[in-house]
């Protein structure tokens, strides 16, 4: 490879790893202890799960005490089935009849005990496994989170790519060389390798499998137009258990027993457990019935099987055995197995578990390595100060997030049940404030080395009192769990236990000399008198600079007259938009008086008034607040010209000439931003 290809892949791999580092970071920490969703939410509720079996359930008795509660007819009725433990989560999907009251179009979800029809709403029912889980693809952040998380994946995978590329001739090489007594940089860099290969298999399926399930809307594009934008038909093909049936109407005949038809094909094949219920279309002349089935995957790896009949005729209108084949559905299992790690039980979650965390060191290690490049003396004092204050806010984040989840544990622990209903609320606040205020706190030491130190040091104190207060609170002591069977509650204090003594590990093998071998230590940075500092690094420069300043336009005479080019531009915009008119084309508005109304006047002054205005200060006015308010303004006329010609190209593409000089404008806005910009920086 040349010089300048590897440079190429080697930047790349440095600013698309940075950019993502912190929320990378985030996704896999939390997506660590997402792998034990249930486990964790059975290990905050304390309470023993009991085996049952899911084909002899009453069924019609649940739906009886359903329907005390909620209109059913018209819904989609979903079952949800725990591998193990009476719960069941419900879904109540909107009903299809138009006569259905105004409460049945909601949608409804909730859980449901199978033995004592308890219910508890998503509220009350919400764990910290729950939110972990849906932390680890930010699904807080409404609407954008879960499409953010495919597109950090997405530049994972990119910077997998690239990372492979620039590390090949030294992948074996590192394993053999890595020396802690070298420079840190060189540490951080062999770990980086070492421990990235080591997991890269494991991070290439999490990057695409992340990138598959975050950003599914944009991959199956390609794909909609081969359906011809059909895309019932489209998701109906890749996820057959999700196809809807049109309502009718109301069943005038008694709805048939729903128990008999799960006891009739529960054990249609062999060695399968039910995952699913469905009653489709409920009470309805063409309501179905619709059972899926899964098999051990020692059985078959993707052995799904379902079975879909008319509830009135028995009339078997959709079937798939476990062993059966299908190239789109298997696709949908295998990526779901893969991300989640739900074929090969607590050993291989396990493996995932430690992958994962290896994965955040590899992220921490990316970022120490970026920190320690860029801090030699021979680097600006600016560019070293903006890096060692991204790099230690990214540190505070990343590192903290181990002691917070650990306290979060301890809080939903010791929380009294009187405010279990607010437990949501409660949590949101606790996990993120905390986050917050100890990233800020962190932030500020500036002093990896403490920062490491603390955040591992205090994370493994409360990850010690998880199974202690489990067990003071509950009675769930590991003993106890171990002797009773009930390992969904054991490998929750197991995990902590053992996070908890690698944690104390790692603090008693970094010894404080490790500081002396950082470039930061080397070459430190006096941050109290930085603005000093860059101020003479600044009149050290002037000397080249100003030779080159005296050749070309004085900066407040070029943002001067880009704003008043600017408003020429809009007075001939308005010119333009009139063209029409000398080819026989009438402008005469509806309603209009012959007198030209106040709001006109107002949209000139605004953009041709002001833009004049404030190329007539700028040559006088110097101070900081105009300079700010002149950046902002011209951020906001550019958004404006860039939205207005969008609209024009959209719905007046046949005006050529008006297009170009937004085109003109749009430029211009541009070279103004980027001026007002460095002007703003200036000392006044």
């Amino acid at each position: 490879m040349s010089k300048r290809n590897y440079n190429v892949f080697f930047n790349t791999h440095t600013v698309s790893g940075i950019v993502i580092s912190v929320a990378l970071y985030v996704i896999f920490f939390t997506g660590a202890f997402a792998l034990f969703t249930d486990e964790i939410a059975q290990w905050e509720k304390g309470t023993y799960l009991r085996h049952v079996s899911k084909s002899t359930i009453d069924y019609d008795s649940l739906l009886v005490t359903l329907g005390k509660d909620y209109e059913l007819v018209g819904r989609d009725v979903i079952f949800r089935l725990r591998h193990e433990g009476e719960e069941s989560l419900v879904s109540l999907l909107p009903s299809k009849d138009s006569l259905a009251s105004k409460e049945a179009l909601n949608n409804e979800y909730f859980s449901l005990n199978t033995s004592t029809h308890t219910r508890e709403n998503y509220t009350e029912f919400y764990s910290l496994g729950e939110f972990l889980y849906r932390l680890h693809f930010f699904s807080q952040l409404p609407y954008v989170g879960v499409y953010l998380a495919g597109f950090v994946s997405f530049f994972f995978l990119f910077a997998i790519v690239t990372g492979v590329v620039v590390h090949w001739k030294k992948i074996v090489s590192n394993f053999y060389t890595f020396n802690p007594k070298l420079i840190l940089k060189r540490v951080w860099t062999d770990a980086h390798t070492a421990l990235g290969i080591i997991g890269l298999p494991f991070q290439f399926m999490y990057a695409i499998t992340g990138a598959y399930l975050g950003l599914s809307i944009l991959v199956l594009l390609p794909a909609n137009f081969l359906y011809n934008s059909d895309t019932e038909k489209l998701l109906e093909d890749l996820r057959p258990q999700l196809k809807t049936y049109p309502w009718i109407a109301k069943t005038q005949q008694e709805i048939p027993s729903v128990n008999d038809f799960v006891l009739t094909n529960s054990k249609r094949w062999e060695h399968t457990n039910i995952d699913r219920l469905t009653i489709k279309n409920y009470g309805g002349e063409n309501m179905k019935f619709q059972l899926i089935v899964r098999q051990p995957e020692t059985e078959h790896f993707l052995a799904e099987g379902r079975i879909t009949v008319n509830a009135f005729t028995n009339e078997i209108e959709d079937i798939k055995a476990p062993q059966d084949e299908v190239y789109l559905e298997n696709i949908q299992h295998s990526v779901g197995k893969l991300h989640f790690g739900a074929y090969g039980g607590y050993t291989l979650r396990m493996l995932y578990f430690i992958l994962a965390l290896i994965t955040c060191f590899v992220i921490i290690t990316g970022v120490l390595i970026w920190l320690e490049a860029r801090n030699r003396k021979s680097i600006p004092l600016k560019k070293r100060l903006y890096t060692n204050r991204i790099g230690h806010i990214y540190m505070a984040i990343c590192l903290s997030l181990f002691p917070v989840i650990a306290m979060s544990f301890v809080f939903v622990k010791i929380l009294p049940s009187a405010y279990h209903h607010q437990k949501q609320t409660l949590l949101y606040s606790v996990f993120f404030i905390s986050w917050l205020l100890l990233s800020v706190l962190l932030s500020i030491l500036r002093n990896n080395y403490k920062v490491n130190k603390i955040t591992l040091f205090s994370g493994a104190i409360l990850g010690f009192l998880v199974p202690i207060l489990n067990g003071a609170v509950t009675g769930n002591w590991i003993w106890k769990t171990y002797t009773d069977q009930q390992y969904a509650i054991l490998v929750i204090d197991l995990l902590w236990i053992l996070l908890s003594v690698i944690a104390l590990i790692v603090v008693m093998k970094i010894k404080p000399n490790i500081q002396e071998k950082s470039a930061l230590y080397k070459n430190p940075i006096d941050f109290k008198n930085s603005k000093v500092l860059l101020k003479e690094e600044e009149r050290k420069q002037l000397p080249k600079t100003n030779h080159k300043i005296l050749k070309t336009i004085p900066m407040r005479t070029k943002i001067s007259l880009l704003w008043i080019f600017i408003a020429i531009g809009f007075v001939f915009h308005h010119i333009y938009g009139l063209a029409t008119v000398f080819f026989n084309e009438s402008v005469f508005i509806e309603g209009s008086t012959g007198e030209t109304p106040f709001w006109a006047h107002q949209w000139r002054i605004i953009l041709e008034g002001l833009a004049l205005t404030f190329g007539l200060l700028t040559l006088e006015v110097g101070k900081k607040w105009f300079r700010i308010l002149s950046f902002l303004w011209a951020m906001a006329l550019g958004l404006f010209n860039v939205y207005h010609l969008i609209t024009a190209v959209i719905y007046e593409a046949s005006n050529v000439s008006e297009i170009l000089v937004l085109i003109l404008l749009v430029v211009a806005n541009a070279f103004l931003i980027k001026h007002i910009n460095a002007w703003r920086k200036l000392e006044a």
